[in-house]
């Protein structure tokens, strides 16, 4: 009976290995070799594979509205389209990078500031329709506190580049 209880406790540990492993976002990652430098070199190669995908995005930023993130609403909305687009294939880019299980954090801080830039993005928009007095007071209102971000430190200290500001 011991054997058998033994062979069912393995079983039911295999099937919920399996389920938690078939997830495609673990809240946990397993344990990371800290002194494998194939590790290190995987964690490496995301993040630039990562900080190339936010280069190529401020140029066509810059290219958009000659880097300037505070323009006029009419502006603003003349460039949403073309703007959204690029927002749009950054993030399905992004999403087929493979994030290697060392730069589990890395990429948890990336997300933080991307889901905080796009809470700007839709206040932003948000303002904008309402017209050129809210537009403007939701652009004074990012320029006082939006750098300050905690997203933004945690992202620029897990290895990403200033450029991913453009997203």
């Amino acid at each position: 009976m011991g054997r058998m209880r033994a062979i069912a406790i393995a079983a039911s540990s295999c099937v919920l290995v399996a389920a938690c492993s078939s997830t495609q976002h673990s809240a946990v990652p397993g344990p990371v070799p800290v002194s494998s430098s194939s590790s290190s070199d995987a964690v490496q190669q995301y993040l630039n594979a990562v900080n190339a995908l936010c280069d190529g995005l401020e140029q066509k930023i810059n290219a958009l509205n000659g880097g300037q993130f505070d323009i006029p609403l009419k502006d603003f909305l003349a460039q949403l389209p073309q703007h959204t687009k690029l927002r749009d294939d950054f993030d399905r880019q992004l999403a087929a990078i493979v994030v290697p299980p060392a730069a589990a954090a890395k990429a948890r801080a990336l997300a933080a500031y991307i889901a905080f830039a796009n809470k700007l993005d839709a206040a932003r928009l948000r303002a904008a329709r309402q017209g050129a007095a809210a537009y403007q007071r939701e652009i004074d209102a990012e320029q006082k506190s939006a750098a300050s971000d905690p997203s933004i430190a945690a992202r620029d200290a897990a290895g990403f580049s200033e450029s991913c500001n453009a997203r």
